[in-house]
């Protein structure tokens, strides 16, 4: 029996959000491009706006300097919790997709601390011939 990981259930809500017919011609025009990104995207526009109390349609009707304030708040929230700069940089792609979706260009610089650094990547390594074959040894055929 395998154990089920404790998280907030944000897959219920993406397909919710998606079902709104103008979100999913946004996730449609960009699976045309990635289906792996528009996935990505779709989860994480969701989980910004379930975690904000926000729609993305609130976005998309802010005035430009609110949502530039937004924007740079929300990095701002994510850094404190920790959160890598790639891991930022990848919804802020998401939002900046679904606001391009809508005619809506972000012109001004948004600063992103770490966002080269891969932390999860940081001490990896390739195992060892010996380790490998560890490894194999010990795998089932399955």
């Amino acid at each position: 029996m395998t154990r089920k990981k404790k998280t907030k259930n944000h897959k219920g809500h993406t397909a919710k959000l998606l079902e709104n017919d103008d979100i999913r011609r946004w996730y449609d025009n960009t699976a045309r491009g990635s289906l792996v990104t528009a996935d990505v995207y779709a989860r994480r526009l969701s989980a910004i706006c379930s975690k904000l109390e926000i729609t993305p349609f609130d976005l998309v009707e802010m005035n430009k300097d609110d949502r530039y304030k937004f924007l740079l708040d929300f990095v701002d929230s994510e850094e404190k919790r920790g959160m890598s700069g790639s891991y930022i940089a990848s919804s802020m792609k998401a939002l900046k997709s679904w606001l391009s979706h809508n005619g809506i260009f972000i012109q001004r610089k948004i600063k992103i601390k770490g966002v080269e650094r891969t932390p999860t990547l940081k001490n990896e390594r390739v195992p060892t011939q010996q380790e490998l074959g560890s490894i194999f040894r010990s795998a089932t055929l399955r």
